[in-house]
């Protein structure tokens, strides 16, 4: 029984990257509400995708080639969400929707060292926020570097190392 009970737990532990790309997929779907009220997945449809990427893999590796088959599994789920979704979505969306999938990305294959500097994330997506010059413009009133693009690097370097 214990035999058993590590065997099981070894397995499992194979497929914690595929759970942890699959779940953060899940919430991609779910923060899409928050651009359209239309955009709303049921679990079934994030099933049926899933169930699809798993039927897909059978039979193309070995039971030897693990690492191979995750990879694989995880590219193709990957994948499959991302045209399946698309297909649904407006045109103006589909480059938003493919940015919130490569930031969840980007924040799993990040986590080892703390994930994504999400403040830095938030000034990249809404800019800057300071309205006085603290410092002039240093190209002056009419040169190239314009006031609002100079207020934003002395947000970023007060804020940001």
């Amino acid at each position: 029984m214990e035999n058993q009970n590590k065997a099981i737990e070894q397995i499992r532990d194979q497929f914690v990257p595929v759970a942890t790309r699959v779940s953060r997929l899940f919430f991609v779907l779910t923060d899409l509400i928050n651009v359209d009220p239309m955009y709303q997945y049921s679990l079934e449809f994030f099933r049926l995708i899933y169930e699809g990427a798993v039927r897909s893999v059978e039979g193309v590796f070995e039971k030897s080639q693990k690492n191979d088959r995750k990879a694989y599994f995880i590219s193709e789920f990957t994948w499959r969400l991302y045209k399946n979704v698309c297909r649904s979505l407006f045109e103006k969306d589909k480059l938003l929707f493919s940015f919130l999938i490569c930031l969840k990305i980007m924040d799993e294959v990040q986590k080892e060292t703390g994930g994504l500097d999400f403040p830095v994330v938030r000034f990249l997506m809404a800019g800057a926020t300071k309205v006085e010059l603290t410092k002039p413009n240093p190209t002056g009133e009419s040169g190239w570097l314009t006031n609002k693009a100079w207020l934003a690097m002395l947000e970023m370097s007060e804020k940001f190392k």
